[in-house]
């Protein structure tokens, strides 16, 4: 498909969608606090929110066979809350978890074995690449190295909401700390009160693109739905703009790695050179996005170099003079995002196997490409 940004200038308002890291924790938190309704899906939702939904009503349904699709939060956080679920009703079944893409390749040993310690065991089966979870669940002390990944900490922190007499034992320093934050104010909100209405805060994930490419185009896109008091980490968006124009930056992508590939973007048309650490994870995403970003910037003249935890990438030194860049989605929704804000940055078109995958994150962004990109 072809995207159209050559010599372009833009004008357009948008709004960020609602954040999927606030929305599946208050999907699951609310169900384990007895309500079970905002379940359907709608057309609006993401493919992760979807994900998340099917599950949980599943599990409202009395059918244990858990459908992810590719949501890695989804599966992450579903584990230990169906264990935990069946647990506080007394249920003893199995669960099978249903995957899709690169879903069932990604890490879950640390889960695995933390579980383990508590009567849960995991089996995976290769050929119909389900995981099932086989056990009965024993209440108690869950030990997890929280420098692994936030989302088995906050998987287990909403799974204990339902085991009275257990406890989150979390070591080794924490990865993205702020989404473990993020699940704590999620917990908190309902453990004193009703909530009756369900409202979902904007996203700073796909704010962050929204604000890169406000940063990179002719023009201006006026970015709306986005609380500046959010505990989201990906906020730090606003921070690392502001520090764009340098010679020569550094910048901490622990916390924040989602939005790696947009700041690197920014990197290559804003600044002369940037290191950015702490970046291994993004090996292990939808796609692996440390390779899909050098080739995507490689494609566009621009010099980047990475070990084990950091990417660099150098400020463009060379011209791009043709009328169309051609780059690769990578089945990725980030990488889908970064590929359009280096067409911005360039001023030209771009032609991309296709837009499907921002239906994981953010599907109302296909509307906006055929309205303003078309």
């Amino acid at each position: 498909m072809i995207l159209r940004l050559r010599n372009r200038t833009f004008d357009f308002s948008v709004d960020a969608p609602p954040s999927k890291s606030v929305f599946h924790r208050e999907l699951i938190v609310r169900f384990l606090n007895g309500y079970k309704d905002d379940l359907e899906v709608s057309p609006e939702d993401s493919k992760d929110i979807a994900a998340t939904k099917d599950c949980l009503r599943a599990l409202r349904d009395g059918n244990f066979i858990l459908n992810c699709n590719e949501s890695g939060s989804t599966l992450r956080f579903m584990i230990p809350v169906a264990a935990a679920y069946l647990k506080s009703k007394g249920i003893s079944s199995d669960v099978t978890f249903k995957t899709a893409g690169r879903l069932y390749d990604r890490p879950l040993d640390d889960l695995v074995n933390c579980l383990k310690e508590h009567g849960i065991t995991l089996v995976r089966d290769d050929e119909s690449r389900t995981i099932s979870l086989e056990g009965g669940l024993t209440e108690g002390v869950f030990t997890i190295d929280g420098s692994v990944s936030s989302q088995y900490v906050s998987g287990i922190m909403m799974a204990l909401t339902v085991l009275p007499d257990s406890s989150i034992n979390v070591v080794g320093t924490p990865s993205s700390v702020h989404y473990i934050e993020l699940t704590q104010s999620v917990i908190d909100k309902y453990k004193n009160a009703r909530h009756e209405e369900f409202r979902v805060e904007g996203d700073w994930s796909g704010g962050a693109f929204l604000l890169c490419l406000k940063e990179l185009i002719d023009g201006d896109i006026k970015v709306g739905n986005l609380d500046p008091d959010s505990v989201q980490g990906d906020k730090a968006i606003t921070d690392y703009l502001e520090a764009c124009g340098a010679d020569e930056l550094s910048w901490d992508c622990k916390d924040i790695p989602d939005i790696v590939p947009y700041m690197a973007v920014v990197a290559a048309f804003r600044n002369k050179k940037t290191v950015f650490g702490n970046i291994g994870r993004l090996r292990i995403k939808e796609s692996d996005r440390i390779a899909a970003i050098r080739e995507q910037l490689d494609t566009a003249g621009i010099r980047t170099e990475e070990t084990d935890e950091t990417l660099t990438v150098y400020g463009r030194s060379e011209t791009f003079d043709n009328d169309m860049i051609t780059l690769k989605s990578y089945n990725d929704h980030r990488m889908v995002m970064s590929a359009m804000l280096i067409a911005a940055a360039l001023r030209t078109d771009l032609d991309i196997d296709t837009d499907a995958p921002l239906d994981k994150s953010f599907p109302g962004l296909r509307h906006i490409i055929r309205e303003e990109f078309s």
